[in-house]
C-alpha cells in the first residue's frame, strides 16, 4: 500500500484546523467550582462532576483582548478520573463551536500538573441532546489516573455562559484484563471480504451490561459514503480498548447519546472495534452520530490519534498497520453494497467523494491534515483491494513553522525552509475557508526564508495561512488580536 502526499484540493468553508488557546497570564485567578458531586451510578463509569454557576462565570471572567475574554477553573477529586469531558451551556445557541478555544491539564494529587493540552469546541448544543456545547475529550497520558487540573476556556466577548460544567471519568478496569478481552472477542468472518473485527464485548470492560446489547433499535442505512475520524486522543494509547471505553461514556453521559457515535474505531496496530450497537453488523450498518446531517448515508469510522499539524495533543503520521485496517473496512462495506470507491455523490448537500473527511461535511479540522491527504490513495487502495504497507514515506520538500509571534497584534513573521528551489506561494484564509489574501508567490531557492505580514482591515480572530511549493501544501492556524 503506496500512502504518498498527493496535491490537495482545498474546498472553501470546511477546511478548519483546530484552534490553540491564547496563552493564559499569570494574573488569571483560579476559579473554584460552586458544587461537586462524585457519581456512582450503575449506568456510568465511576465519575466526579464539578459545575461553576452563570454568575460565577460572569463575575470571574477576565479580558483577554478587546473581543475576547477567559476563565481558568480548577478541580480535584478523591475519585480518580483518565479523562475529561467539559461542556458549557450559552444564553444563546448560534455560536460555532470554534469560537471556544481552551487548555487543559491534570495529574495526581502528589504530582505537578502536566503540559497544556490545547483543545476547542466541537459538538454545538444542537448536536447534543444534553444542551450543552463539548470541547473535544481530554484523555490523561497513558490512561493515567489523575485527581486535579485546570481548565482555561476563552470565548468571544459578550458571550454569557448559564453554566460550565466538567466531568471526570475514570474507564480503567476494575477487574480483568483489556488485551486479553480483545483477543477473546474477535468475531469469526462468515465473509473473505470480512476483516477480523473486536465486538462490543472486547472493550466495554465495567460499562453497564444492559448497554452492551441496549434495548434501543438502531436504525439501519444504505450507505453511499464512508466517513473518516480521527479521536483526537494521543497516538499509539498504551491501552485502546480503555480509550474506546472512555469516548463511549463521553458520548452517551455527557453529549447525551444514545450510543457511541462512531460505527468502527481503529487502533495504531490495525485493531479494528465495532463501535455503535448493530445487530446485524456482517450484513448492513446503522445510523451513527459522527457527522451530523451525514449521519443517514455514511458509515462513521476512527483512528484512535491526532494528526492535525500544530495541534495538541502532540499530532504524528496515521501508523501502516492503521491505514491497512482502513481500506480493509471500508472495502468490505463497499463491496457488499457495490460502491465504487473512486466515485462521488451527493451526501448533506455536497457532492463528495464517496470516501471523504469528517471536514467535509462539518466545520471541523477532522481527521487531521496527516489523514485528510492519504485519502486519494485510500480510495485507490480500496478500488484495487490491494493494501500493503508502503515501503517508504515521502517527507514534504519543504518545512513551515509556525508563525511567531503568536497570538500578534500587528506584524508576525511566517517563516519556512525548502529542500529544493521551487516555486512558492502562501495565502491567509479566515475561519470559513475565504482566501483573503496572497502575501507570497515567487521562485525560491532551497533554503531558509522569512515572510512578514501585517493584517489590514481584519477583525481580531483566527486565521489561516497556507503554503503551497511544487506539489505539496501545507496550512496553519494563527492567532489576531487588534
Amino acid at each position: 500500500m503506496s500512502l504518498l502526499p498527493r496535491p490537495l484540493i482545498f474546498i472553501a468553508g470546511i477546511f478548519l484546523i483546530s484552534i490553540q488557546a491564547v496563552q493564559a497570564q499569570d494574573s488569571t485567578p483560579l476559579v473554584q467550582p460552586d458544587g461537586m458531586s462524585i457519581l456512582a451510578e450503575s449506568d456510568q463509569l465511576p465519575r466526579t462532576e464539578w459545575i461553576w454557576s452563570g454568575q460565577t462565570v460572569s463575575e470571574h471572567l477576565r479580558s483577554k483582548s478587546s473581543d475576547r475574554n477567559t476563565i481558568k477553573l480548577q478541580g480535584e477529586t478523591e475519585q480518580p478520573f483518565t479523562g475529561l469531558a467539559v461542556g458549557w451551556k450559552p444564553e444563546e445557541n448560534d455560536i460555532n463551536p470554534n469560537d471556544f478555544t481552551l487548555r487543559i491539564r491534570s495529574s495526581a494529587l502528589d504530582e505537578m500538573l502536566g503540559d497544556w493540552t490545547s483543545s476547542y469546541g466541537y459538538i454545538s448544543a444542537e448536536e447534543s441532546p444534553s444542551g450543552f456545547y463539548w470541547a473535544m475529550l481530554y484523555v490523561t497520558e497513558s490512561g493515567k489516573a489523575h485527581d486535579k487540573f485546570e481548565v482555561e476556556i476563552e470565548m468571544p466577548a459578550g458571550v454569557r455562559l448559564q453554566e460550565i460544567r466538567i466531568t471526570g471519568a475514570d474507564a480503567r478496569l476494575k477487574e480483568g484484563d483489556d488485551f486479553e478481552n480483545v483477543e477473546n472477542a474477535k468475531i469469526a468472518s462468515k465473509s473473505y471480504d470480512m476483516p477480523e473485527i473486536v465486538d462490543r464485548s472486547g472493550w466495554w470492560g465495567d460499562l453497564p451490561a444492559s448497554e452492551l446489547e441496549p434495548s434501543y433499535s438502531p436504525t439501519p442505512i444504505d450507505i453511499s459514503h464512508a466517513i473518516a475520524h480521527h479521536t483526537v486522543t494521543a497516538n499509539e494509547p498504551a491501552n485502546p480498548a480503555q480509550v474506546v471505553r472512555q469516548i463511549w461514556d463521553w458520548h452517551v453521559n455527557d453529549n447525551g447519546w444514545l450510543d457511541i457515535g462512531y460505527n468502527f474505531l481503529i487502533d495504531h496496530e490495525g485493531m479494528i472495534y465495532q463501535g455503535r450497537y448493530n445487530p446485524n453488523l456482517e450484513e448492513t450498518d446503522v445510523r451513527g452520530a459522527h457527522a451530523g446531517s451525514a449521519n443517514s448515508q455514511s458509515v462513521g469510522i476512527a483512528l484512535l490519534g491526532q494528526f492535525e499539524p500544530g495541534a495538541q495533543p502532540a499530532p504524528g503520521q496515521p501508523q501502516a498497520l492503521a491505514l491497512d485496517a482502513l481500506v480493509k473496512t471500508i472495502g468490505w462495506r463497499f463491496t457488499q453494497k457495490g460502491i465504487d470507491s473512486q466515485s462521488s455523490g451527493f451526501i448533506a448537500g455536497n457532492y463528495l467523494p464517496v470516501i471523504s473527511g469528517h471536514r467535509d461535511v462539518s466545520a471541523t479540522a477532522c481527521p487531521g491534515e496527516n489523514l485528510y491527504q492519504l485519502l486519494p490513495d485510500i480510495r485507490s487502495e480500496v478500488e484495487t483491494g490491494s493494501s500493503e504497507p508502503p515501503e517508504e514515506v515521502v517527507d514534504y520538500p519543504f518545512e513551515l513553522n509556525q508563525n511567531y509571534p503568536n497570538p500578534f497584534s500587528n506584524e508576525t513573521t511566517i517563516s519556512f525552509s525548502l529542500d529544493e528551489d521551487l516555486i512558492v506561494t502562501i495565502d491567509i484564509y479566515n475561519v470559513n475557508g475565504v482566501h483573503l489574501e496572497r502575501i507570497y508567490e515567487n521562485e525560491t531557492e532551497a533554503g531558509e526564508h522569512d515572510v512578514n505580514w501585517t493584517p489590514t482591515g481584519l477583525a481580531s480572530g483566527v486565521y489561516f495561512y497556507e503554503i503551497e511549493a511544487g506539489n505539496f501544501r501545507q496550512m496553519k492556524q494563527m492567532i489576531y488580536i487588534r
